[in-house]
């Protein structure tokens, strides 16, 4: 039988401490038949909403914005399932997961990964280590996290230097990032792949960057992910939310130092980084390109992740902006 990729599902009676303990929620204003209710982690890729938020840009045009941050995967993925969130800001791994399990799904826009240079990922030896490049790597243990988009950019960053063979690296499964951190720091790992800010923090402590997905083939995509039912029922407002999203990236993107304070405080960038750390550009909606769809449903069925035939224009809605 082929292994699929589990998505937990919560029972109603959990779903309240769930939710309670998810972390702090920002509201554009009251909850209303506008408001489009989104689950987010307290990283960058959320501050065009956060900044649409602060500026009024969604109010003035009618769209309530609820910003529920988590700080579990399951804990987010959970609540969206269950249809306690209207969307989420995910990855594709995670789309195709969810439309493969029955949850149907629809991908709005990108949030990051329109070119690779937006990509958040990155390969770091251990502080000390003689590892240099990717092929430097073989028999050494690299954490990661299974069947996620962190596995998909290690494999994706081998393959890109004609490395394919599975067994190359020891994959070390470490799900929770700060744990992987730490391990790699304390010499328990002598690679790991992590996002950013980590990445960076990473290696002002000493770590060494080997690779990241910020050239070659596009590999890491940020998603806004909505249920299927909400676009087909309020379509109107999401055309009305993009708009809004829009003027909070033109506003970003064109004087990031002006948001460079709130873009530290909710995003939880470490203090040693704090006042270099860069706010990111982000890219005006766009729906992913088929191509770079393809190659992660490619991916998920190599792995034997995914057996449900998922076509590009199954996830994807178009006509929103």
């Amino acid at each position: 039988m082929k292994k699929k990729i589990i998505i937990t599902i919560l029972t109603v009676l959990l779903l309240p401490i769930l939710l309670a303990g998810c972390g702090n929620s920002q509201s554009s204003g009251q909850n209303g038949e506008n408001t489009i209710k989104i689950g987010v982690f307290p990283i960058g890729d959320m501050l065009p909403l956060v900044v649409g938020i602060e500026e009024g840009y969604f109010k003035e045009i009618g769209v309530e914005i609820e910003l529920v941050t988590f700080q579990s995967a399951v804990e987010k993925e959970s609540a969206f399932q269950s249809g306690n969130l209207d969307g989420i800001i995910t990855d594709v791994i995670v789309a195709y997961s969810l439309e493969g399990a029955g949850v149907p799904v629809k991908i709005g826009s990108l949030s990051l990964g329109v070119t690779p240079e937006e990509g958040p990922f990155g390969i770091v030896a251990a502080p000390g280590s003689e590892i240099k490049n990717l092929h430097d790597l073989q028999g050494k243990k690299v954490g990661m996290s299974y069947h996620t988009i962190i596995e998909y950019v290690l494999d994706g960053l081998l393959e890109q230097e004609g490395i394919d063979d599975e067994n190359f690296v020891e994959k070390v499964s470490v799900p929770k990032i700060p744990v992987r951190l730490e391990m790699l720091m304390s010499g328990q790992l002598d690679a790991a792949i992590l996002p950013e800010p980590l990445l960076s923090f990473a290696q002002i402590q000493g770590a060494t960057l080997i690779a990241d997905d910020t050239e070659g083939n596009n590999l890491s995509q940020v998603v806004l992910l909505f249920q299927s039912g909400f676009v087909e029922e309020k379509r109107d407002v999401l055309k009305s939310f993009y708009k809004g999203y829009s003027k909070s990236v033109e506003a970003i993107n064109s004087n990031p130092e002006k948001y460079h304070e709130l873009f530290i405080t909710e995003t939880g960038v470490p203090e040693a980084i704090k006042d270099t750390y860069s706010v990111p550009v982000f890219p005006e909606p766009k729906v992913p390109e088929q191509n770079d769809l393809d190659k992660v449903y490619d991916w998920l069925v190599k792995k034997e992740l995914l057996d449900t035939p998922i076509k590009y224009e199954d996830l994807i809605s178009n006509g929103l902006y």
